[in-house]
Protein backbone atom coordinates (compact mmCIF):
# COMPACT_ATOMS: atom_id res chain seq x y z
CA UNK A 1 0.00 0.00 0.00
CA UNK A 2 1.06 3.26 -0.09
CA UNK A 3 2.21 5.91 1.73
CA UNK A 4 -0.71 8.62 1.86
CA UNK A 5 0.94 12.22 2.34
CA UNK A 6 -1.30 15.02 3.84
CA UNK A 7 -0.78 17.85 5.74
CA UNK A 8 -4.19 17.44 7.21
CA UNK A 9 -5.13 15.35 9.85
CA UNK A 10 -8.69 14.30 9.55
CA UNK A 11 -6.84 12.63 6.25
CA UNK A 12 -4.77 10.48 8.80
CA UNK A 13 -7.55 9.78 11.18
CA UNK A 14 -8.92 6.83 10.16
CA UNK A 15 -5.53 4.87 10.20
CA UNK A 16 -4.95 5.62 13.54
CA UNK A 17 -8.63 4.24 14.25
CA UNK A 18 -7.90 1.10 11.85
CA UNK A 19 -5.05 0.21 13.97
CA UNK A 20 -2.33 1.42 11.47
CA UNK A 21 0.85 3.89 11.76
CA UNK A 22 0.85 7.71 11.15
CA UNK A 23 3.97 9.54 11.13
CA UNK A 24 3.85 13.27 12.06
CA UNK A 25 5.64 16.25 12.64
CA UNK A 26 6.98 16.97 16.23
CA UNK A 27 9.06 20.07 18.14
CA UNK A 28 12.53 18.32 17.34
CA UNK A 29 11.66 15.39 14.64
CA UNK A 30 9.34 13.26 13.33
CA UNK A 31 7.37 11.05 15.06
CA UNK A 32 4.89 7.64 14.75
CA UNK A 33 1.11 7.44 15.91
CA UNK A 34 -0.85 4.31 16.70
CA UNK A 35 -3.58 4.24 19.02
CA UNK A 36 -1.66 3.31 22.10
CA UNK A 37 -5.20 1.64 23.58
CA UNK A 38 -4.71 -0.91 20.84
CA UNK A 39 -2.97 -3.99 21.21
CA UNK A 40 -2.79 -4.87 17.65
CA UNK A 41 -1.60 -1.34 16.92
CA UNK A 42 1.68 -1.49 19.42
CA UNK A 43 2.48 -4.87 18.03
CA UNK A 44 2.09 -3.32 14.77
CA UNK A 45 4.91 -0.43 15.57
CA UNK A 46 6.62 -2.63 17.12
CA UNK A 47 7.34 -4.46 14.12
CA UNK A 48 7.67 -1.37 12.05
CA UNK A 49 10.67 -0.17 14.06
CA UNK A 50 12.10 -3.69 14.74
CA UNK A 51 11.75 -2.61 18.38
CA UNK A 52 12.11 -5.21 21.84
CA UNK A 53 9.07 -5.89 22.94
CA UNK A 54 9.86 -5.03 26.17
CA UNK A 55 10.70 -1.42 25.29
CA UNK A 56 7.69 0.80 26.18
CA UNK A 57 6.55 3.71 23.85
CA UNK A 58 6.12 7.50 25.35
CA UNK A 59 2.34 8.67 24.36
CA UNK A 60 1.01 11.80 23.78
CA UNK A 61 -3.00 13.18 24.34
CA UNK A 62 -4.80 16.34 23.85
CA UNK A 63 -4.77 18.21 27.69
CA UNK A 64 -8.66 17.73 28.12
CA UNK A 65 -7.94 13.93 28.72
CA UNK A 66 -5.00 13.79 31.05
CA UNK A 67 -7.67 12.83 33.86
CA UNK A 68 -9.35 10.30 32.10
CA UNK A 69 -6.36 8.16 31.13
CA UNK A 70 -3.24 9.73 33.82
CA UNK A 71 -3.17 9.62 37.71
CA UNK A 72 -0.99 12.94 37.69
CA UNK A 73 -0.01 14.96 40.84
CA UNK A 74 -1.16 18.76 41.00
CA UNK A 75 2.32 19.62 41.05
CA UNK A 76 2.90 17.87 37.70
CA UNK A 77 0.21 19.28 36.10
CA UNK A 78 1.37 22.80 37.51
CA UNK A 79 4.77 21.38 34.99
CA UNK A 80 2.78 20.94 32.33
CA UNK A 81 1.31 23.90 32.29
CA UNK A 82 4.47 25.63 32.85
CA UNK A 83 6.17 24.30 30.08
CA UNK A 84 3.50 23.68 27.88
CA UNK A 85 4.64 23.71 23.88
CA UNK A 86 8.32 22.29 24.71
CA UNK A 87 9.78 19.45 23.53
CA UNK A 88 9.77 17.67 27.06
CA UNK A 89 8.94 14.01 28.18
CA UNK A 90 7.35 13.84 31.89
CA UNK A 91 7.11 10.61 33.57
CA UNK A 92 3.70 10.33 35.08
CA UNK A 93 1.54 7.70 36.59
CA UNK A 94 -1.06 6.42 34.08
CA UNK A 95 -4.42 4.97 34.89
CA UNK A 96 -5.27 1.40 34.50
CA UNK A 97 -6.34 1.68 30.78
CA UNK A 98 -2.62 2.62 30.17
CA UNK A 99 -0.70 0.59 32.70
CA UNK A 100 0.33 -1.93 29.42
CA UNK A 101 2.11 1.02 28.56
CA UNK A 102 4.44 1.94 31.59
CA UNK A 103 7.45 0.67 32.74
CA UNK A 104 8.12 0.47 36.67
CA UNK A 105 4.56 1.90 36.91
CA UNK A 106 5.09 5.34 35.15
CA UNK A 107 4.61 6.51 31.47
CA UNK A 108 6.41 8.78 29.56
CA UNK A 109 4.45 11.91 28.61
CA UNK A 110 5.19 13.77 25.15
CA UNK A 111 4.21 17.63 25.64
CA UNK A 112 2.58 18.53 22.06
CA UNK A 113 4.90 21.33 20.69
CA UNK A 114 3.54 21.25 16.66
CA UNK A 115 0.61 22.21 15.21
CA UNK A 116 0.07 18.97 13.44
CA UNK A 117 0.42 17.25 16.67
CA UNK A 118 -1.95 18.97 18.25
CA UNK A 119 -5.10 18.52 15.56
CA UNK A 120 -3.66 14.86 15.49
CA UNK A 121 -4.90 14.68 19.39
CA UNK A 122 -7.42 16.37 19.24
CA UNK A 123 -8.95 14.68 16.48
CA UNK A 124 -8.32 10.81 17.54
CA UNK A 125 -9.14 11.72 21.24
CA UNK A 126 -7.12 8.67 22.52
CA UNK A 127 -3.55 8.37 23.92
CA UNK A 128 -1.48 7.93 20.94
CA UNK A 129 2.72 6.51 20.73
CA UNK A 130 5.36 8.82 19.75
CA UNK A 131 8.01 7.08 19.06
CA UNK A 132 10.63 9.12 16.78
CA UNK A 133 9.84 7.75 12.85
CA UNK A 134 12.85 5.51 12.64
CA UNK A 135 14.19 2.12 12.57
CA UNK A 136 15.39 1.22 15.85
CA UNK A 137 18.57 2.44 17.10
CA UNK A 138 18.78 4.54 13.46
CA UNK A 139 18.90 8.23 13.20
CA UNK A 140 15.83 10.22 13.75
CA UNK A 141 14.13 11.62 10.46
CA UNK A 142 13.37 15.37 10.28
CA UNK A 143 11.73 15.23 6.36
CA UNK A 144 9.03 12.96 4.63
CA UNK A 145 11.96 11.38 2.40
CA UNK A 146 13.75 10.25 5.37
CA UNK A 147 10.96 8.58 6.83
CA UNK A 148 9.46 6.69 2.71
CA UNK A 149 13.35 5.50 2.71
CA UNK A 150 13.58 3.96 6.47
CA UNK A 151 9.70 2.69 5.87
CA UNK A 152 9.07 1.47 2.07
CA UNK A 153 5.56 0.02 1.77
CA UNK A 154 5.36 -3.64 2.20
CA UNK A 155 2.41 -4.68 -0.37
CA UNK A 156 0.63 -8.15 -0.49
CA UNK A 157 1.46 -9.12 3.60
CA UNK A 158 -1.73 -10.43 5.14
CA UNK A 159 -0.81 -8.16 8.05
CA UNK A 160 0.29 -4.81 6.76
CA UNK A 161 3.33 -3.88 7.75
CA UNK A 162 3.71 -0.70 5.89
CA UNK A 163 3.32 2.98 7.32
CA UNK A 164 -0.13 3.98 5.99
CA UNK A 165 0.23 7.80 6.03
CA UNK A 166 2.47 10.85 6.84
CA UNK A 167 1.13 13.83 8.18
CA UNK A 168 3.67 16.03 6.64
CA UNK A 169 4.95 19.22 8.11
CA UNK A 170 7.77 19.74 5.78
CA UNK A 171 11.53 19.65 6.78
CA UNK A 172 11.97 20.03 10.48
CA UNK A 173 15.12 21.91 11.64
CA UNK A 174 17.70 19.10 13.07
CA UNK A 175 18.22 18.93 16.87
CA UNK A 176 17.98 17.70 20.12
CA UNK A 177 15.59 15.30 21.30
CA UNK A 178 13.01 16.02 23.59
CA UNK A 179 14.02 16.26 27.39
CA UNK A 180 13.12 13.41 29.86
CA UNK A 181 12.26 14.21 33.47
CA UNK A 182 10.00 13.61 36.19
CA UNK A 183 9.27 15.03 39.41
CA UNK A 184 10.17 13.93 43.28
CA UNK A 185 9.66 15.53 46.53
CA UNK A 186 9.16 19.00 44.87
CA UNK A 187 12.31 18.75 42.31
CA UNK A 188 13.14 17.88 38.67
CA UNK A 189 15.03 14.63 37.72
CA UNK A 190 16.55 14.93 34.88
CA UNK A 191 16.27 11.69 32.77
CA UNK A 192 17.79 12.86 29.56
CA UNK A 193 18.52 16.52 28.56
CA UNK A 194 17.52 17.58 25.35
CA UNK A 195 16.25 20.41 23.67
CA UNK A 196 14.39 21.59 26.73
CA UNK A 197 16.96 23.26 29.56
CA UNK A 198 16.07 21.93 32.48
CA UNK A 199 18.29 22.41 36.21
CA UNK A 200 17.56 19.83 39.03
CA UNK A 201 15.92 22.11 41.51
CA UNK A 202 12.45 22.83 42.72
CA UNK A 203 9.63 22.30 40.34
CA UNK A 204 7.89 25.46 40.48
CA UNK A 205 4.70 26.69 41.94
Amino acid sequence: MYIIHTKDASEALPYIQEGRVVAFPTGTSYGLAADALQGHALQRLCNLKKRPQEKTFTIFLDPSLYDKYLDMREDEKRFLVRYASTALTLLVQPKESLMHAAQDGLIGLRVIDHSMMAQLAELAHVPLTATSANISGEEACYDAACIEKSFPGRVGTTYDLSLAAILDGGTLRPGLVSTIAKLENGKVKIIRQGALVLHSDTAGS
